[in-house]
């Protein structure tokens, strides 16, 4: 996916100083003038209002700090980070030194097959070069999955991820929702849904036998390579991250 990277002026003072409507239809007030519209308009940010507000949180700032843009003609924002000035009503005070950055939502899937035991449960992961890594190999080792800016269910853009980054059709209809939840709350407001299914010994195999060949969106700079590994490997390897290892562990212990 082509993306942009702009950068905003640290200037005071909001860019857009008018007040269009909430999407609840009243009027945006205080700080909430100052979020663009149009990261005012995502699903991510609303969300992550929503939940400000429902605690009694008040936005009392906010001021763009960049924005990344993807789709057609890079129309579309896809990261946003917004530098806040919120009141923690329950604790009276105000915190103005954090960014709250955020992205749509993703979809990630576990896929396995059933082993004697738990550590002995094979997982099927993908090994992807991703710049922030800092794993030994330079690479981020996870479950298949993604987000999009299309229009889509979460379960329907969970089957598709499979399909692109490991090359494996797995009918929706198969996949186990576990729910959502934020992925790194200190970091980003994203959620991501996660979705499970174990696989049969023949699929298993045939997973083996494509391991080496690489898949996911070339195009859009994306390169996954097939992983197949037990829990007791992907637990003492140290090569996933706290997040991926959380979600194999919900998956697993809850089919």
């Amino acid at each position: 996916m082509a993306e942009e990277i702009t950068a905003v002026r640290r200037g005071g003072g909001s860019p857009f100083p008018w007040a269009p409507p909430r999407v609840d239809g009243g009027t945006r007030v205080g700080g909430e003038t100052e979020v663009p519209p149009e990261i005012w308009g995502t699903a991510s940010f609303q969300r992550w209002y929503r939940a400000q507000r429902r605690v009694g949180n008040i936005l009392e700032g906010a001021r763009l700090v960049w924005t990344s843009r993807a789709g057609p003609g890079l129309g579309a924002i896809f990261f946003w980070a917004l530098h806040v000035r919120v009141r923690v009503v329950a604790e009276d005070r105000v915190k103005d030194n954090e960014i709250v950055v955020s992205r749509p939502d993703i979809s990630s899937v576990a896929l396995y097959r059933r082993g004697p035991s738990l550590d002995e449960t094979t997982v099927v992961l993908v090994r992807e070069f991703r710049s922030p890594a800092s794993t030994p190999d330079g690479n981020v080792h996870e479950l298949p999955g993604g987000s999009t800016l299309r229009p889509v269910s979460p379960l329907e853009q969970a089957a598709d991820e499979v399909a692109e980054e490991i090359g494996l059709a797995v009918d929706a209809n198969r996949l186990r929702a576990h729910g959502s939840r934020q992925v790194a709350a200190t970091v980003s407001a994203h959620h991501a849904h996660l979705f499970s299914a174990e696989i049969t010994q023949d699929e298993l195999d045939r997973l083996r036998a494509m391991r080496g060949r690489p898949y996911g969106v070339h195009g859009d700079s994306e390169r996954t390579w097939i992983e197949i590994a037990t829990y007791r490997e992907i637990r003492t390897a140290r090569l996933v991250d706290w997040a991926t290892l959380g979600m194999l562990a919900e998956a697993l212990a809850d089919n």
